[in-house]
């Protein structure tokens, strides 16, 4: 419980798809995951294409890693179909 078990420590491991896993030291091909409650899986049981393995890294609010800048965009959804606007009878 102190953290010095060797099943205690992960390895970072950086995926294709740019998701974080954390694989066991101890045991090679086990990784750290959750299901959907939250709790979590057997290491035996999780493969590195599982969801529940992937993690994205947050930093604290106001901090930002100064080499990883990201850059977002805004995206609107898309409205089934163009609605025409009804002519307003004021501006007449």
């Amino acid at each position: 419980p102190n953290g010095n078990n060797q099943e205690c420590v992960f390895v970072e491991e950086y995926l294709e798809n740019n998701y974080t896993a954390l694989v066991s030291a101890k045991y090679k091909g086990w990784y750290l995951g959750f299901n959907r409650k939250g709790r979590p899986k057997k290491g035996s049981k999780t493969t590195q294409t599982q969801q529940e393995v992937h993690f994205m890294k947050r930093h604290p609010k106001g901090k930002v890693d100064p080499l990883e800048e990201f850059r977002f965009t805004t995206v609107t959804k898309r409205t089934r179909r163009a609605r025409r606007l009804k002519p307003n009878p004021k501006t007449n």
